[in-house]
């Protein structure tokens, strides 16, 4: 991974009019009347933004790109406005689209010369203030003014978050390719995600509210249960009704989500194949450092993290007799976890990776997924219910994104299927709907007050959070832990050509290979740091808050620096030492415990197998004022070093090359 971004890197550098070409019509076609409705330039000129940040492009040429194009997309579509007037009404593809005229013409007349800044930033109707600019006959002064403005605003406000991505991508490329594609996923996945929920925001939404319509009208000349049930729903008279058709449309959607994966677990269908290949990617994508965060996020989600927080609630809704909501908040975690264990008993279903006794030993549904978005996602319904528009989405945002990594936590630890996860987050949806339905029709005067429920739920979480990292952490870490093969050979069949089966090169992804591994070492870790602390080289400073803070620093040597790990199948180097060149470069060797070899000529006495790479390492500015640490392309001049530093001592030291790599054999 690290060297395909090196070759996108070099492509781009030899090639930036390719980049700077994309930047410059992305921003223009953007900003042209109705077009750019269609045209995903602020995702384009982002990715610009990614490529400065990889130091493939030059960011002033990006940014000039950006604001060109976007300064003569307005302009145009002014012009538009100017010569055509009302007529561009009827000229295609405008005439298709007269709700957007008139959003627009009601946005500019309410906020005047300003909008043409702001509406730059706003979705559609980035693509037609400046046509209604024009048709209005705002002076041609303003509108420049305004557009440069609002050009130089948004091409920063879409290339600066792009270089702080490509940094980051460029730093976790250099640490590891697995947090590279967990990092792009992520950010693909939350992309997919924003444009899954603005397409049903805008399309789906009104036919949904015409549907309602249709539908209450013929109910008001019906009489019988269906109707009374559909007016006591859906009438849009009742202030609750938009909440009441969301809730009735997640329940019915998320109940025949989990209907059909019930069906395919108990059937072993299609998506019971996809769960296997699910989890072999994502175990082959696990690393020490990830491993920490899940695991941590997993304990919040189960028992251990929800209880609390459904003792805390509850004793505050008690404090201010809030008793029909308190009914409705212990009946919602209460079902959950019976159903959740029903369920788990009938079904019966083989974990991938079993850890638990019991009936947590079985995997469907996931209690810890169950549990978080019953107890998370109904405090949010709660919470959010006639609060203004901003605070309802942010309390969602919140409590969604602490739902969704508890979710994936489990799947990435391996302790769930995907399907269980999938099934558990349908169950629970249509649990939390139907409760919403019920808690709107009968409770109406008991509002919650969003920040002090907040608040104390937050320091509940951190309480438990404390006490769990001083008590359980590294029992957890132990009991989650991803156990890769461990390799026992004796010392004889290693000389007579074992070496040759080790790992050839350092690998994050099946058939992703990155450095060679050029050193094979027999010894312990206190022998091999004796041995290399004659010839020059010593370990490097450890990572403390201090030594990362100097990675801020453009002037810090790369003697004072950490050595950054690198990755082998999601573990990092076990051994590190350097050997110091000059201020900008150093020698760096990683080792990696492989095995156990046995010595039978020293009455079969072990001793560990190492395997590792030795590389060069050079200070880089991705971005000025922070640091990056590159490893070069030479890997035969620091092998050839350490080769030499090591023959001056009493061991076996043997360079022989298989399929083109030079390998230092020693012990």
């Amino acid at each position: 991974m690290e060297s395909h971004l090196q070759s996108l890197i070099a492509f781009f550098s030899a090639h930036p009019q390719l980049a700077l070409g994309a930047i410059f019509a992305a921003s223009l076609l953007e900003a042209l009347a109705v077009i750019g409705t269609v045209i995903p330039g602020s995702s384009i000129v982002f990715v610009g933004g990614v490529l400065i940040g990889l130091k493939a492009l030059d960011p002033w040429s990006a940014v000039v790109a950006a604001v060109i194009g976007a300064i003569l997309g307005d302009s145009s579509s002014y012009w538009l406005g100017q010569r055509y007037h009302d007529r561009i009404r009827a000229i295609w593809p405008m005439k298709t689209y007269p709700g957007l005229f008139d959003r627009g013409q009601a946005y500019f007349a309410k906020n005047g010369g300003k909008s043409v800044f702001l509406g730059r930033f706003l979705g559609p109707l980035r693509a037609i203030v400046p046509v209604v600019a024009g048709m209005s006959n705002m002076p041609a002064g303003q509108f420049y003014l305004m557009n440069i403005l609002s050009a130089v605003a948004w091409a920063a406000a879409h290339i600066l978050p792009g270089m702080l991505f490509g940094t980051s991508l460029q730093l976790a490329g250099a640490v590891s390719s697995r947090l590279v594609v967990l990092l792009v996923a992520t950010v693909i996945v939350l992309w997919a995600m924003t444009k899954l929920v603005r397409f049903a925001l805008t399309h789906g939404w009104p036919r949904l509210i015409t549907l309602r319509d249709r539908t209450v009208e013929f109910a008001r000349g019906k009489s019988g249960p269906f109707a009374r049930v559909v007016l006591s729903l859906f009438d849009p008279a009742r202030a609750e009704s938009a909440a009441l058709l969301t809730a009735a449309v997640l329940l019915i959607g998320s109940a025949w989500l989990f209907l059909g994966i019930l069906e395919d677990v108990v059937s072993g269908d299609r998506l019971v194949q996809f769960d296997r290949t699910v989890y072999s990617v994502l175990q082959g994508l696990r690393t020490a450092w990830v491993d920490n965060v899940m695991v941590a996020i997993t304990e919040m989600g189960g028992v251990a993290g929800t209880l609390p927080v459904v003792v805390v609630v509850s004793s505050w809704l008690s404090f201010k007799r809030y008793w029909r909501t308190l009914g409705y908040w212990l009946a919602a975690a209460g079902f959950a976890e019976i159903l959740v264990s029903v369920l788990k008993y009938l079904l019966r279903r083989t974990r991938p990776n079993n850890i638990y006794t019991g009936i947590e030993q079985f995997s469907f549904p996931s209690g810890h997924t169950t549990l978080s978005i019953v107890v998370y996602g109904f405090m949010a319904f709660l919470l959010a219910r006639a609060q203004p528009v901003g605070t309802k989405i942010a309390v969602i945002l919140v409590a969604a994104v602490a739902i969704l990594l508890i979710a994936f936590s489990r799947v990435y630890l391996g302790v769930h299927w995907f399907s269980d996860v999938l099934g558990s987050l349908a169950l629970g949806v249509a649990w939390i709907a139907l409760l919403s339905i019920a808690y709107t029709h009968h409770v109406q005067t008991e509002k919650l007050s969003v920040f002090p429920l907040l608040l104390m739920v937050s320091a509940t979480l951190a309480l438990v959070a404390a006490v769990y990292v001083r008590g359980h952490r590294s029992a957890d870490l132990e009991r989650y832990a991803y156990r890769p093969k461990v390799e026992t050979i004796l010392l004889a069949d290693w000389n007579a050509g074992g070496w040759r089966s080790l790992s050839l090169a350092r690998s994050e992804l099946d058939g992703e290979y990155e450095e060679p591994f050029s050193v094979q070492w027999i010894g312990t870790a206190a022998r091999i740091s004796e041995t290399l602390a004659v010839s020059g080289w010593h370990v490097p400073p450890t990572w403390t808050l201090k030594t990362a803070s100097l990675w801020m620093l453009a002037k810090t040597p790369i003697a004072e620096l950490p050595v950054l790990p690198k990755f082998d199948h999601g573990e990092a180097q076990t051994l590190t030492f350097v050997r110091v060149l000059n201020l900008r470069e150093r020698f760096a060797v990683r080792l990696w415990v492989v095995g156990e070899v046995i010595d039978t000529d020293a009455g079969r006495k072990s001793r560990p197998l190492w395997h590792g790479m030795v590389t060069i390492e050079r200070l880089d500015h991705p971005v000025r004022k922070i640091m990056l640490v590159t490893t070069a392309s030479d890997f035969v001049t620091p092998l050839e070093r350490l080769e030499r530093d090591l023959r001056n001592q009493h061991l076996s030291v043997v360079k022989q090359k298989v399929r083109g790599i030079s390998v230092l054999r020693i012990w």
